[in-house]
């Protein structure tokens, strides 16, 4: 059974009321579920539902319609978190009202603060606070994140301006509607546009909430380019890259959350320090494997990696003393540039590689490629399982054009 056909079956005993049949059925198609996002977390909030059940309570299922109802609902809980963990929860009342609109029971909020925040007890305690400061949930309160935006130069206090949806359009569409290569007026040299190729517009709006929460340096314009409906990366990101002016360019996945307020001013130390660093990331590998597989070597740097079930710290770094490392190539959760190089999307024309790729690319034109030094990671990347389908197929294209120089 495909997952199309799982997730229907799932929609039907939802429908009827079945609860205690979706975790068994799911767990009986194991490889299915285990490969499918949100199969794998429906299975797992099933533990919540047994937990309510168990405690007598009105159990999560039977305040939903559907699959898509249920993952919503979690999504927009799990955004609430993280925003309180990492300060860009702009007012309390709306994760309230939330709470209240959706009928959340204490056992669904402390499973997700479980498994989908990294400081649990600061959460506990901002939530604990504020209920008893007396916050409260009005009607119509709740304020989730516009559908795209731009951040001009200034302070933090600046209000969020809407950038064009630039779904399903061409690269001339583009440019003209996301203001790129058209305005002449805008210093180039002093701008970062943040380029995100998605395909789910919540997750690319949650990662534009993270952007306009960054310390935006004096002198410095910020915005955002999306694209959809895109048929590789590489062609996304060609497509983007010709429509933006901007010196630096951002290029991440739409469920790469950038928690490091001074993000801007730390990638600008950077590339100012040595006019060959083309490109910074946060994770890489020092020395390309032979077998093209990154993760096959020691890959340095720092990050928070959130799974279905857990949120983990990876870190492996360098001395201190270094304000940043050398690396052969960097993970394509976030990349950053100061310099253009056409993607190959000659070569890599799916989903894999194309940051492997793109590394070598700007080695080969002499720059240097690097990781920055960190004490706290940059970025919390929401991946979930990867999709590995068409990984060896690219893994060998990677080969025959780097690794056999």
């Amino acid at each position: 059974m495909d997952a199309n056909q799982l997730r229907r079956q799932v929609n039907d005993l939802l429908q009827n009321g079945k609860y205690d049949d979706i975790k068994p059925l799911l767990l009986s198609y194991k490889d299915t579920t285990e490969h499918d996002n949100d199969l794998a977390m429906v299975c797992y909030l099933c533990t919540i539902h047994e937990r309510e059940k168990e405690a007598g309570q009105p159990t999560l299922f039977i305040k939903i319609t559907d699959v898509d109802e249920l993952l919503e609902r979690y999504t927009a809980l799990k955004f609430y978190l993280r925003r309180i963990d990492f300060d860009v929860l702009d007012e309390l009342e709306s994760f309230y009202q939330f709470l209240l609109q959706n009928q959340v029971s204490s056992y669904e909020l402390l499973r997700a603060i479980d498994f989908g925040v990294v400081n649990r007890d600061k959460v506990l305690r901002v939530i604990d606070e504020g209920a008893l400061s007396g916050q409260t949930a009005d009607e119509g309160s709740m304020k989730m994140p516009d559908k795209c935006a731009m951040r001009t130069a200034g302070r933090d206090s600046l209000p969020d301006r809407e950038v064009t949806d630039t779904a399903g359009k061409s690269g001339r569409e583009l440019c003209g509607s996301a203001g790129g290569s058209g305005d002449e007026s805008a210093d180039s040299a002093q701008e970062f546009c943040f380029i995100i190729c998605t395909n789910n517009v919540v997750y690319a709006q949650e990662c534009i909430h993270y952007i306009n929460h960054l310390y935006v340096p004096d002198g410095i314009q910020l915005n955002v380019l999306t694209v959809e409906e895109a048929k590789s990366l590489t062609s996304a990101y060609n497509e983007a890259m010709q429509c933006s002016r901007a010196k630096y360019k951002v290029y991440l996945h739409h469920d790469t959350f950038i928690i490091n307020r001074d993000f801007i001013s730390d990638c600008l130390r950077i590339f100012r320090t040595d006019p060959q660093i083309g490109m910074i990331g946060n994770v890489g590998v020092k020395k390309m494997p032979s077998t093209g597989v990154m993760w096959d070597a020691d890959r340095f740097g720092m990050l928070y990696e959130q799974h279905i079930y857990e949120t983990e710290l990876l870190s492996n770094m360098f001395s201190e003393k270094l304000s940043y490392m050398e690396v052969d190539a960097i993970d394509g959760f976030l990349m950053v540039t100061q310099y253009d190089i056409p993607w190959r999307e000659d070569l890599f024309c799916k989903w894999d590689f194309y940051d492997c790729s793109q590394s070598m690319e700007f080695r080969r034109k002499g720059y240097r490629v690097v990781v920055p030094w960190m004490n706290e990671p940059w970025c919390v990347h929401d991946c979930g399982f990867i999709n590995l389908q068409n990984y060896d197929g690219e893994k060998e294209k990677f080969i025959a054009e780097y690794l056999t120089e």
